[in-house]
């Protein structure tokens, strides 16, 4: 309860309020494109939106004490934000990968 207390008094709601609120407009502009995507590559960069916005509610739901418990560790480094803050970037990475070899 420390650390949420901590997070508070930093400024982290209001940083977090914003992320939250521009990561959903994001996620709900990519989720009405999804329909008129016929390429790989967008489908992979709409990934990446909402893999974003589920890792910007997985770290809140962690400062707000909602997942409750011990976390699976690899090397040190929690699982969970390990996925969370990296697989935006690799559905951005195979994005620019399908775009390359589609514009060759």
């Amino acid at each position: 309860m420390n650390d949420l207390a901590a997070f508070l008094s930093t400024g982290g709601i209001f940083e977090l309020s914003v992320r939250l609120v521009l990561g959903a407009i994001a996620s709900f502009v990519a989720i009405a494109s999804w329909s008129k995507t016929r390429h790989a590559y967008w489908f992979f960069v709409i990934a990446g939106i909402l893999c974003s916005y589920a890792g910007t509610l997985y770290r809140s739901l962690r400062a707000f004490g909602l997942f409750s418990g011990r976390e699976i560790l690899i090397f040190d480094a929690p699982l969970g934000v390990l996925l969370s803050d990296n697989l935006s970037i690799l559905c951005f990475i195979v994005a620019g990968v399908f775009y390359i070899r589609a514009n060759r």
